[in-house]
């Protein structure tokens, strides 16, 4: 197998691996749900994303007993 070869298989499989991937955008953390949603609406109508507001994830202090 010589190296031409080996880089146009190499490279149309970068090709197919490429257009299956998908990226999310994650724009940041608010303090309260409604100052979220006012963004989530924001970005909706003028950008016309879809936009999910989840809580985030807090991790609980660890307790030393």
């Amino acid at each position: 197998m010589d190296d031409k070869y080996f880089q146009e298989a190499h490279y149309r499989n970068d090709v197919n691996f490429t257009q299956k991937q998908r990226y999310r955008i994650i724009t940041g953390a608010f303090n309260d749900k409604v100052t979220a949603d006012q963004i989530a609406t924001e970005i909706k109508e003028r950008y016309g994303l879809t936009v999910y507001v989840i809580p985030e994830q807090v991790k609980k202090p660890s307790s030393s007993l």
